[in-house]
């Protein structure tokens, strides 16, 4: 992380800890001395412009998605987790595709890149949420490594690796299907919820 990137941080997490502690001068009880990293991540959200209703909506998708992961994502903006070889991107309520929010970010081209917008990036394999590349999407660029799907959607995806790669897909039965090499692309159609896992490469 950046110099800037820590210094910006260091701002949001006072600003949010002045909140806290005039809630509580309001009247509304005893602040807590910690401000924890899910309203570090909402006062994140709320410095990049988003409401307070749009903000807690993103931290409940993230915090539901992290869930499902069990331990095997790190939050590290309001809209990313770092799957530590891939990374999940998820849009604000009410909006098509992610965006770039916060200042934290994942190894890769730009601050906090959504890597999967508008196109899979060079290197990356995509799978998104929605057709014609809609949704929260997974990015993947790490070989060797199952990466966990966790929709329930018909959805798409995009191989922009090297020519030629094919992912691996293994499905909820243990069967598995190469797909396509790379450059190839699946607009629509794709059912995920049979789908355990990808691995990109």
């Amino acid at each position: 992380m950046t110099m800037n990137s820590l210094k910006h941080r260091l701002l949001i997490l006072l600003s949010a800890m002045a909140m806290t502690v005039l809630a509580a001068v309001a009247g509304t009880g005893t602040a807590s001395a910690a401000v924890s990293d899910r309203d570090l991540y909402v006062a994140e959200a709320r410095a990049a412009g988003l409401s307070t209703e749009k903000a807690a909506g993103l931290q409940n998708k993230v915090d539901a998605y992290l869930t499902k992961l069990d331990g095997k994502g790190t939050q590290v903006a309001p809209n990313q987790i770092d799957l530590g070889g891939a990374v999940l991107n998820v849009a604000v309520p009410g909006e098509k595709q992610p965006r770039k929010l916060g200042a934290a970010a994942v190894p890769g081209e730009g601050p906090n890149s959504p890597y999967c917008k508008p196109t899979a990036h060079y290197y990356w394999f995509c799978a998104y949420q929605y057709a014609n590349r809609g949704g929260d999407n997974v990015g993947m660029y790490t070989c060797g490594l199952p990466w966990d799907i966790p929709f329930y959607t018909t959805g798409s995806w995009e191989n922009n690796q090297t020519p030629g790669t094919r992912p691996l897909l293994t499905f909820a039965d243990g069967t598995q299907w190469r797909m396509p090499g790379a450059y190839s692309y699946q607009p629509s159609g794709v059912n995920w919820t049979p789908v355990s896992s990808i691995i990109a490469c």
